[in-house]
């Protein structure tokens, strides 16, 4: 038995109403100690959060329009005290609002809420205490990036919910509102990685520099970073790790999106892309160790922040590896559909996994394959990678990049060869 059971439910709710008003109340007299005049404290918020929770608590034994009436008074009471405020200079809203937040959130615990307004807590405290950091980067940010982002939640939060839920295509594989959330994920990915590579620390480097990139392409870090190492020959070595380092980006990001659409497969999957990342982390670490004698990495422009004919390409690149897959394995042989799986692997590796792992979660009963499928793909696009960095670089990236993605390989292909054999 729980020891909070011996304690009644109005008595657990008022412990989590006055922990809520402490938490939101201790933020607002850290950040506020040094502006005169403000509306409220640690002990004021206590207090609203506490008549939020009994004016909840009576509305159960009265009348809900009591609740209604109390909160409409307490909001004229902000109302009031903001007026106020103008008069001496002050014109910010953030504390009134958050007075009235607090009071909500005395509402919901007393309605039994507790997740809930836990997790508004939570999201409120950290907006409150971000005013400097958010402000720089309001500052920072462009109309096209605005405009850019209201672009993402509208298809995100309106256009994708619009989408019918409707299979299609050869044994149902290709799903309207599956292409839309594909879709809204590369946005997602291709939006984070430009707010990183605008706003990071521009001393970080190389090797955040490569790490970022990985989250758009590792094989176009790879192009950038061996075209850059003729330039600079001095930095081959932390050039080379970086191109191995946004590569380890790829096996977190496959064994995501596998998790997503093919739980099994992605267990079958997590020893070998474990080991895989772990290796390809080793001449990061060696760069590393040795950032005190190297300079500052080449900077990468941001690009794009919401390339949204780049997401639709690769939805439509993602139907198309799909039905290839289902040409192979329906017409050809299985073996046929490991060389696919290479050739695909190549061009682009997100599109070959989602593919793949759909296919065995619609089918059932082919993990072996699936993962096995998944796997040459990522053996084929790090050779792919490996060869440009190896062919297109200066004879000082090769010695970082043969051995790190050489030891991926070597690890790939034994887990390959392990499962084709059955000792796996």
């Amino acid at each position: 038995m729980d020891f909070l059971d011996f304690i009644s439910p109005f008595l657990r709710g008022l412990l989590l109403a006055t922990g809520i008003g402490t938490i939101i109340g201790l933020e607002r007299e850290f950040n506020t100690r040094e502006e005169p005049g403000q509306l409220g404290g640690i002990r004021t918020f206590i207090l609203v959060v506490l008549c939020g929770y009994t004016v909840g608590f009576l509305s159960q034994y009265t009348s809900h329009w009591f609740g209604v009436a109390a909160l409409g008074g307490f909001a004229l009471l902000m109302v009031a005290a903001f007026l106020v405020q103008t008069q001496h200079g002050k014109l910010g809203l953030t504390t009134p609002l958050a007075l009235i937040l607090t009071f909500l959130l005395g509402l919901m615990v007393s309605a039994g809420y507790v997740q809930e307004p836990l997790a508004l807590v939570v999201v409120a405290t950290t907006v409150l205490s971000l005013k400097a950091q958010l402000h720089r980067l309001a500052a920072r940010v462009t109309n096209q990036e605005w405009l850019d982002f209201i672009k993402f939640i509208v298809i995100a939060l309106l256009v994708l919910p619009m989408l019918p839920n409707q299979a299609f295509g050869p044994e149902g594989l290709l799903n309207v509102r599956d292409m839309g959330l594909i879709a809204v994920m590369v946005l997602s990915i291709s939006f984070a990685g430009y707010l990183l590579l605008k706003f990071a620390d521009p001393q970080i480097g190389i090797l955040l520099t490569g790490l970022i990139g990985g989250l758009f392409s590792s094989t176009m870090i790879a192009w950038v970073f061996a075209g850059k190492s003729k330039e600079r020959p001095d930095l081959g070595s932390a050039l080379g790790a970086g191109v191995v380092l946004a590569s380890s980006v790829m096996f977190v990001r496959v064994w995501l999106w596998v998790s997503v659409f093919a739980k099994p497969v992605a267990g079958r999957l997590l020893a070998p892309l474990l080991l895989m990342f772990l290796i390809s982390l080793l001449p990061s670490w060696k760069a590393y160790r040795e950032r005190e004698n190297r300079e500052r990495g080449p900077e990468v422009s941001p690009g794009n922040p919401l390339d949204i004919k780049n997401a639709l390409f690769f939805v439509v690149l993602y139907a198309g590896v799909t039905l290839f897959m289902y040409a192979t394995r329906e017409y050809v042989s299985e073996a046929a559909s490991y060389v696919s799986g290479a050739i695909s692997g190549i061009a682009d590796i997100d599109a070959i996994t989602i593919s793949t792992a759909r296919w065995a979660s619609a089918t059932g009963g082919v993990t072996n394959q699936a993962a096995s499928i998944i796997l040459i793909a990522m053996l084929s696009n790090s050779l792919f990678k490996m060869g440009i960095s190896a062919l297109y670089g200066a004879p000082s990236i090769r010695k970082p990049v043969l051995t790190g993605f050489g030891s991926i390989l070597v690890a790939g292909v034994l887990f390959l060869v392990a499962w084709m054999s059955g000792l796996l």
